[in-house]
This record gives structure tokens, C-alpha cells and sequence, in this order.
């Protein structure tokens, strides 16, 4: 049975979206894990070439998500509160840029706080269902988690970097996912690697 020219032709275009899919889940990949051995290197000044870049990225998208709001007309029914989507990330992104070291303690000092915050609530629930099985262990990890905060809190300027290497240990591990996943989908496409 011959197939139909539209559904032929259908069925070339998803074939082809695939493989092209396969490459961007690839390249994904590599610069999640290029970004991820960035991170980890402890260079100070690639850390703050790394904050300034983040705030350059939210500037250029301010200006977009800004460029955008003028000229929809749906905007001027919106309100001024509609202009916050492109007035806080670019005054988050200027901040990252004039102040990288500084905007990276406030990352942890927040990290910080909000660690502390669950490990309380952790805590308490833990101890709130005493009776039950396992609330040694979710009262552990809520006293583990209070430490944590604490430790964010009392050594603002290493947790920053810790962070930091933190974050480029998972893009790394998210990246080498992303690798692994593409080379599987394009062997499971019958393509070669």
C-alpha cells in the first residue's frame, strides 16, 4: 500500500524535527556541563563573570519583555503594574552587574534564610507526628537543615562560593543527562552518533 504524498511528507518533517531535537537536547548537554566545570573551577573572577553575564542576560530580557509591552496594544489595558515584568529584571540585572560579589552574599544570605526556615518547619513537623514511624528522621533532617542555615548565615562569602560549586556540580550532572539522553534517543532513531 502506497502511502499518501501529505501524510509522507508529515512523516519526513517529524522525522526530521526528531533529529534535529537530538542535536539541541546534545548541545544542551555540553554547555550545561561547559557552564557546570566553569562554576567549579574556584576562579573569583570567572565567578563574577558568570554573575555579570546572568545580569546582562536579565537586562537583554528586560528590554525584549519592554520592546514587547510598548508596542502590544493590550498593554495600555494592563496597567502600569504590567511595566514591573521589565522594570525588576532589569534593576536585578544592573545590580548583578555594578555589584557581582556583593549580589552573590545576598544570594546566600537569602539561600540562608530560607534553609533555616524549612529546617524549622521540618523540625517541627517531625516532631509533631512523634508517635508515628520515621519522625527521628524527619526531625534529623529538619536539625540538619537548621545547621545548614546556620552555617549560610554565619559564613556568608565561602557559602556563596559553595554555592556556586554546588550549582556547578548538578549543571554538570544535568549535562552529562542530556548527553546521555540524545545519544540514546539517536541510536533508538537509527542515526549514528
Amino acid at each position: 500500500m502506497t502511502q499518501d504524498p501529505a501524510t509522507h511528507a508529515v512523516s519526513e518533517a517529524r522525522d526530521r524535527i526528531q533529529h534535529q531535537g537530538t542535536w539541541v537536547v546534545m548541545l544542551d548537554g555540553i554547555l550545561l556541563i561547559l557552564l557546570g566545570v566553569f562554576l567549579v573551577i574556584p576562579d573569583e573572577s570567572a565567578h563574577d563573570l558568570i554573575i555579570r553575564g546572568l545580569g546582562i542576560l536579565l537586562c537583554v530580557a528586560a528590554i525584549m519583555v519592554g520592546a514587547r509591552l510598548w508596542t502590544s496594544a493590550m498593554s495600555r489595558h494592563m496597567g502600569p503594574l504590567a511595566w514591573l515584568a521589565c522594570i525588576a529584571p532589569a534593576v536585578i540585572g544592573l545590580i548583578l552587574i555594578i555589584w557581582p560579589r556583593e549580589s552573590l552574599e545576598a544570594i546566600a544570605v537569602t539561600v540562608g534564610v530560607v534553609v533555616l526556615l524549612r529546617g524549622i518547619i521540618e523540625t517541627a513537623v517531625g516532631l509533631s507526628v512523634r508517635p508515628q514511624k520515621g519522625w527521628e528522621f524527619l526531625s534529623l533532617r529538619g536539625v540538619v537543615t537548621i545547621a545548614l542555615g546556620i552555617f549560610f548565615l554565619a559564613f556568608r562569602s565561602w557559602a556563596a562560593y559553595l554555592l556556586l560549586i554546588l550549582l556547578g556540580i548538578d549543571l554538570i550532572a544535568r549535562g552529562a543527562t542530556g548527553v546521555s539522553t540524545a545519544r540514546a534517543l539517536r541510536r533508538a532513531d537509527g542515526s549514528t552518533s
